[in-house]
């Protein structure tokens, strides 16, 4: 499994997207109207893993499972 990190163009805002099975994440996407660009993806081997990365992400404010297109 697959997570998409993308961090905005004009803010310091970032989310992470919703798992995919594949590598296939939209370069761009606009969120909450705001322009956000892939900056990585993340590699999820196990449950555990997506855990302790929510777990950050609520921490620091950070949307997780967003869907994008």
């Amino acid at each position: 499994m697959f997570i998409g990190h993308y961090k905005s163009v004009n803010s310091p805002k970032e989310f992470y997207s919703e798992k995919r099975n594949s590598l296939d994440f939209p370069t761009q996407v606009e969120f909450m109207g705001e322009r956000y660009l892939l900056n990585s993806t993340i590699q999820i081997a196990t449950s555990k893993q997506q855990k302790g990365l929510y777990e950050v992400a609520k921490k620091n404010n950070i949307n997780t499972d967003v869907k994008v297109s």
